[in-house]
C-alpha cells in the first residue's frame, strides 16, 4: 500500500498573499520539535503494509524557519535515509522515501533572480531530494512586482539541468480559489483582476489535490497513490486542512497505518474518498436540491466544509475534528449563500 504525503509543520511565510488559503503570516502557526519526532515515529515503517512514497513538506513558507526545517528533515532522514541513486526517479524506484520541500523559489535566489547555489546544495546535501517552486503565478508575483520572476524560473531551470537538481515549478490557477484564509475577506477583489472561486462540477472526484482516492489510493502507484494531509497539529485530513478539511485522527498519538485503516470503514470517508459531495450532503442530512444549491455557490470545497461542522454535532462523527464557522467564514457563506441559506444548513 502506497501513501504520499502533504504535512504542514507551519504557516509561517513573509509574504501575505490575498489568495492564501491558510493565512501564512510573519507569526504564523508551527509544531514543537517534540510533534515533529513523534509524528515521524508515527508514519509507517519497513514492517507496515503501507510504504511511504513521498513526503513534501510545505507552509507557509517552507525555508522561513530554518531551524526548524533542518532539524525536521534531519529527523525525517534518520529514520527513512535518502537514496543514493542519482535522479529522484532513480531513487523512487528504488523504494527509497523521496523528501520534497515547498517553497516561492525567493530564498533560494538573489534579488536579480540568480539561484544561490551553495544555498541549494546545503538543502540536498542534508536530505531534500528536490523542490517543489509555487510561484509561477499572478498570486504571489503581485506581492513583489519587483522581484525578476521570469529570471528566477529561468535559473531554476538552468541550475537544475547543469547540476541534475529538479525543481517542479508551477503556480495557482486563477479560477481554482478555495473559501479559506484569506481568501474568505478578499474574493471580490481577487475576482476583479481575473481570478475566480472553485466551483467546477465533480472537482473532488476528477482533481488532482483533492480528497478523492485518499484512501483507496494506496492500492495504486505513484503518482495516482493515497495522498493526505498533516497540519501544524498533528492531524491527518483528507485534503486541504485549513477551515475546510475536517481532521481524521491525530498521527502526533497514532500510528498513521492504523490511523488510515481505522477510516476504511466509515461512509463519510469512503464519500470523501470517491470525492462525492452528493452522498456527503446525505449523510449529513441535507436535502438534495439544497446540497446542489449549495454546491453551485461555493464549490464542492465549501459544502464539504458546511457538512462537515454539521456531521462533526452527530454523535456518530463526534471524533472528527472541526472548528465551528469563524466570524469571517459565516459573513463569507452569507453572502456566497444569501442570509437565509447558511441557518437553513446549520440550525438542524
Amino acid at each position: 500500500m502506497t501513501q504520499r504525503i502533504y504535512w504542514v509543520p507551519h504557516t509561517t511565510c513573509f509574504l501575505g498573499c490575498a489568495h492564501c488559503h491558510n493565512d501564512s503570516s510573519p507569526s504564523g502557526r508551527q509544531a514543537t520539535r517534540d510533534l515533529i519526532e513523534r509524528i515521524i515515529a508515527h508514519l509507517p515503517g519497513p514492517e507496515s503494509d503501507y510504504r511511504l512514497e513521498d513526503v513534501l513538506v510545505g507552509g507557509g513558507e517552507a525555508l522561513m524557519r530554518g531551524q526548524e526545517t533542518e532539524y525536521l528533515i534531519r529527523t525525517f532522514r534518520g529514520r527513512y535515509p535518502r537514496g543514493p541513486q542519482r535522479t529522484v526517479a532513480e531513487r523512487r524506484a528504488a523504494g527509497h522515501v523521496i523528501l520534497a520541500l515547498q517553497t516561492t523559489g525567493l530564498p533560494l535566489a538573489d534579488r536579480r533572480g540568480n539561484v544561490r547555489g551553495a544555498l541549494v546544495k546545503y538543502w540536498l546535501e542534508l536530505g531534500v531530494d528536490y523542490f517543489q517552486v509555487a510561484s509561477s503565478d499572478v498570486f504571489h508575483r503581485r506581492e513583489r512586482p519587483e522581484f525578476p520572476w521570469e529570471a528566477l524560473e529561468s535559473s531554476l531551470q538552468a541550475y537544475g539541468a547543469a547540476h541534475d537538481v529538479e525543481f517542479l515549478i508551477y503556480g495557482k490557477n486563477l479560477s481554482k480559489l478555495v473559501p479559506s484564509g484569506r481568501v474568505l475577506e478578499n474574493l471580490d477583489a481577487l475576482e476583479a483582476e481575473g481570478a475566480g472561486l472553485l466551483t467546477a462540477e465533480r472537482y473532488c472526484a476528477d482533481g488532482w489535490e483533492t480528497a478523492s482516492h485518499f484512501l483507496s489510493g494506496t492500492q495504486l502507484p505513484y503518482p495516482q497513490c493515497s495522498e493526505i494531509v498533516i497540519d501544524p497539529d498533528g492531524w491527518v485530513h483528507a485534503c486541504c486542512w485549513y477551515e475546510l478539511s475536517p481532521g481524521l485522527f491525530d498521527v502526533g498519538t497514532v500510528d498513521l497505518a492504523g490511523g488510515m485503516q481505522g477510516l476504511q470503514s466509515s461512509l463519510l470517508c469512503q464519500a470523501l474518498d470517491r470525492g462525492d459531495i452528493t452522498r456527503l450532503a446525505d449523510i449529513a442530512r441535507i436535502a438534495p436540491e439544497l446540497a446542489h444549491q449549495v454546491r453551485d455557490a461555493v464549490g464542492d470545497c465549501g459544502c464539504c466544509r458546511l457538512f462537515s461542522v454539521l456531521l462533526a454535532r452527530q454523535p456518530e462523527h463526534g471524533w472528527l475534528r472541526v472548528a465551528p464557522l469563524s466570524p469571517r467564514e459565516s459573513a463569507f457563506y452569507v453572502r456566497q449563500l444569501g442570509e437565509d441559506t447558511l441557518p437553513e444548513i446549520l440550525d438542524r
